[in-house]
């Protein structure tokens, strides 16, 4: 089965990336658009992994759980260079890159390989992007909901591939400790 680990994002976060999303879809002449149940951060991709290994990545998400859940912002629309996605950057966050480096040390010592190049974390809106305008004059039409928000969930899903498209299944859930002050 092809697996990821990601960070879930709060419905509040995803209806207003879906308001983001649509109004891009205003100058769109193509693409494909993620739809909003499918909005998350990616943490690790692992690709194909045997059903039987995947209580090793459990057993990585588990060691993470006392972690604090990142408190994150999204801060811009940007295209990911070299391709035709458009996706939706996160501000600089130290207790998400901590969270992310440590569950790559745990997946690795799990005998999983991960990515060692910079994180970048981000959320994907379209796929395959193609607009009337120039990037660059869209961007000026979106709005961006930046209002700060908690991800405390920390879920290994499944890519399921199906007639209507890629849909995720959730396989495991670890939550965060909750940092929000009272």
């Amino acid at each position: 089965m092809r697996v990821f680990v990601a960070l879930e994002l709060p419905q509040k976060t995803k209806d207003n990336l879906e308001r983001s999303a649509n109004q891009f879809r205003e100058h769109s002449r193509g693409g494909n658009f993620v739809p909003k149940e499918n909005f998350h951060i990616t943490l690790h991709f692992l690709g194909n992994v045997q059903q039987s290994d995947l209580i090793y990545v459990q057993s990585a998400m588990d060691s993470v759980k006392d972690l604090p859940a990142p408190e994150l912002q999204i801060t811009q629309f940007v295209m990911l260079a070299a391709s035709d996605i458009v996706c939706a950057r996160l501000k600089q966050n130290a207790d998400l890159v901590y969270l992310h480096d440590l569950l790559g040390e745990k997946l690795e010592a799990n005998g999983f390989e991960v990515e060692h190049r910079a994180y970048r974390p981000h959320v994907t809106l379209i796929r395959k992007k193609s607009f009337d305008l120039p990037f660059s004059e869209v961007t000026k039409c979106v709005d961006v909901y930046n209002m700060p928000f908690n991800a405390a969930n920390v879920v290994l899903y499944e890519s399921v591939f199906g007639d209507n498209g890629v849909t995720y299944r959730e396989l495991y859930t670890v939550t965060l400790k909750n940092n929000v002050k009272p």
